[in-house]
């Protein structure tokens, strides 16, 4: 055949730069994450980055006619071998920051260096180009010609056709900017961990929680400090700002919030100069790529195709949301006023004064639910809902972890008992842990040039609520819906059935599509027939009254065109900044975006960007709108689970794990939707779940 081209054969045979005391080099399973060492860092990567780069030579240079055999296929094998070593370390700063924020800085450049020379491989561009063209590649299956196209284009988007000069400075600035991201990212936790504040009276804590008590008195013991210590990590500062009545410690930490990562606070963890020059760089990979602005570079691989129709999309819901908005507002300005005693409402009144708002118009508040969400009781139940509903079954099994917190559990199928995937689950809140909720990829599935297959694996994190005092771990309702908001993440990572890895699970989706299945999960905590049995109250082991949840549902939407205006003020501010040609100031585009969407105040100090980790740190640059078109493919799909009703929520979920979740980034998302609805998409349901309609 004259075709001579060594395979990229992972599990066998490894080279003699492979130290097998290096745990990150266990190659034939996942790390024992419990040996792991940031010292591993370094010969992890210098190994894997020097075997995938005899790989990548290997197919340019090939001679041999390009076949997918020859080409993508040993590709994907290399590509996925730097990604699950480099996302072990990833994960391992994400949730032990202190620990691995070093070895994370000193070889993210060598991460970054190796995509942006792949992308800029024309030798290897010109391989999958003759291929997309020859009979070979018009004989793919019609997910493999996705995987050609999408790689194909995203060679374009890497500059592989500019000049050698214009080349270099666009692999520069791909270095930098992830240099500017992590950095963003320290920041913000370095501010966040900065900052406590002391409450010596109990008083002062309101109709707080007895849990969320119990976690400020424990926090409070173990730096040796009086009465109650509050933080800015999510159960703590929630819990404070909705429930204390006292109005100046309010203040105090709203403040704090707000201004994270900003010129108020030390110079070294200000934000604003990060931002500035991560704009300047998305700018000039726009123009260097002859492109506009960098909204449409970002947008050529998305659902929404371009800026101007992302910007109606936003500005659309924005003037069916504000009149709404502005009536809750005045609402809850009046009752402030009329109950409260609070002549004028502040920002850091809002949370606290929604509360007891809430409490009379529906004699409910969300603190009512807590004892009913133990998190162990929640989990066990969202599992068995998985395996009734998408027929998965979750057993826990034995692993070596990165901390006793975590669980690490087997997905099988239900029916054949077939593995699936495995999961890590990451639940409790830490200092030294990213902020917020995600779900990451430990290995992505694929079946190699050896024939082996590689099943999947996810990393599942939160910031919970902790145990304490001996008492159960309590969730709040949102972080209950995170949970299951992200293991609707997991699920479209692990039952994909697609093989090459370039389309495999969340590989080649849409990022305005990656949101549906886990905005989709949603949905069904809000039915007590599933949400029931997940339920146990803390003391007496009794499921949530039915009663109970009908109050939590008639509160469903309550100030729903508050909360949603906010997130429009959010991914306005996004499009706003990324789809101007010259991007303007921060703080100018975030008043602009205030201007169409805001209808709560705000104070002039207010910072809130500096701690934007989506769109600077978290890959949602130009793509924040993403949740909302995500939710209204999801409000839609989860209105055909309502038209054919409980008893068909099992064939209803096989029929989405069948054309969503399997299909993977083998085809795009539109055609994954109607696969499964039927039809192209609609946005009444989604209007009808806010109150919109």
């Amino acid at each position: 055949m004259g075709e001579a081209i060594p395979r990229f054969r992972l599990f066998s045979d490894p080279p003699t730069f492979f130290m097998p005391a290096n745990p990150l080099l266990d190659v034939a399973d996942l790390p024992d994450f419990s040996a792991v060492q940031p010292a591993h860092a370094k010969d992890a990567v210098d190994s894997i980055l020097a075997r995938a780069r005899c790989s990548v030579a290997a197919i340019a240079q090939n001679n041999a006619p390009p076949k997918w055999e020859n080409t993508l296929a040993p590709l994907q094998d290399a590509e996925e071998s730097v990604d699950r070593v480099w996302s072990q370390v990833e994960h391992l700063r994400a949730v032990d920051a202190e620990k691995w924020r070093q070895a994370h800085r000193d070889n993210l450049g060598k991460i970054s260096q190796f995509h942006a020379e792949l992308g800029q491989n024309a030798e290897l561009c010109a391989r999958l180009r003759l291929l997309a063209q020859n009979s070979g590649g018009k004989k793919l299956p019609p997910h493999r010609k996705k995987a050609l196209a999408d790689a194909l284009r995203d060679f374009e988007l890497s500059g592989v056709n500019l000049p050698e000069k214009k080349r270099a400075q666009f692999r520069d600035n791909v270095n930098r900017l992830a240099e500017l991201s992590a950095k963003f990212e320290e920041n913000l936790l370095d501010s966040i961990n900065d900052f406590h504040m002391d409450v010596a009276n109990e008083s002062q804590l309101g109709e707080m929680p007895d849990d969320l008590k119990s976690m400020a008195r424990a926090a409070a013991e173990k730096h040796k400090a009086p009465g109650f210590r509050f933080t800015l990590q999510g159960p703590s500062y929630i819990g404070f700002i909705s429930h204390s009545p006292d109005q100046k410690l309010r203040e105090k930490i709203h403040r704090a919030k707000m201004t994270c990562a900003s010129e108020f606070g030390p110079k070294k963890r200000d934000n604003t100069p990060v931002i500035a020059e991560i704009l300047q760089l998305r700018r000039q990979q726009a123009q260097l790529l002859k492109r506009e602005n960098y909204a449409q570079c970002a947008l050529e691989s998305r659902m929404a195709e371009t800026p101007k129709r992302a910007l109606e999309f936003i500005r659309d819901f924005a003037a069916r949301a504000r009149p709404r908005a502005r009536e809750e507002f005045a609402e809850l300005r009046d009752f402030a006023k009329s109950e409260l005693k609070m002549r004028e409402l502040y920002p850091w009144d809002i949370a606290f004064a929604s509360e007891k708002l809430r409490r009379k118009k529906f004699d409910f508040a969300e603190s009512d639910l807590r004892p009913y969400l133990r998190e162990d009781k929640v989990v066990a139940g969202l599992f068995a809902f998985a395996e009734s509903v998408f027929g998965v079954r979750a057993e826990p099994a034995a692993a070596k972890l990165w901390t006793p917190e975590a669980k690490f559990f087997i997905l099988k199928n239900a029916k054949d008992g077939a593995q699936a995937g495995r999961i890590f689950m990451d639940l409790p809140a830490r200092e030294t842990k990213r902020g917020g909720a995600w779900m990451a990829a430990a290995l992505g599935r694929i079946r190699r040039c050896d024939g082996e297959l590689q099943l999947p694996a996810a990393h599942m994190n939160c910031n919970f609520s902790r145990q304490t005092g001996g008492r159960p771990a309590l969730l709040g309702w949102d972080e209950a819906v995170t949970l299951f908001h992200e293991f609707g993440h997991a699920l479209h990572h692990l039952l994909t059935e697609r093989d090459d890895y370039a389309v495999s699970g969340l590989n080649g989706v849409e990022w305005d599509a990656v949101e549906w299945p886990s905005q989709l999960m949603e949905n069904f905590i809000w039915d007590y027939q599933i949400l029931a049995p997940l339920t146990a109250h803390e003391k007496t082991g009794k499921p949530m009254p039915k009663a109970l949840f009908k109050k939590a549902l008639a509160a469903r939407k309550f100030q729903a065109g508050m909360f949603l205006c906010r997130q429009l003020e959010f991914a306005l501010f996004d499009m706003l900044l990324h789809s101007a040609d010259s991007p303007p100031p921060y703080l100018d585009a975030l008043a602009a975006a205030r201007a169409e969407t805001r209808v709560v105040p705000a104070f002039e100090e207010d910072r809130f960007p500096c701690g934007f980790s989506h769109i600077f740190a978290g890959g949602y640059a130009a793509g924040y709108y993403s949740y909302l078109w995500a939710e209204a493919l999801a409000a839609d799909s989860f209105a055909l689970f309502e038209e054919r009703g409980a008893a068909r929520f099992g064939e209803t979920g096989m029929q989405f794990r069948r054309e969503a979740l399997a299909a993977g980034g083998g085809r795009p998302a539109m055609e994954s939707f109607v696969a499964f609805r039927g039809r192209a998409p609609e946005l009444g349901p989604l209007l009808a779940q806010y109150g919109l309609e």
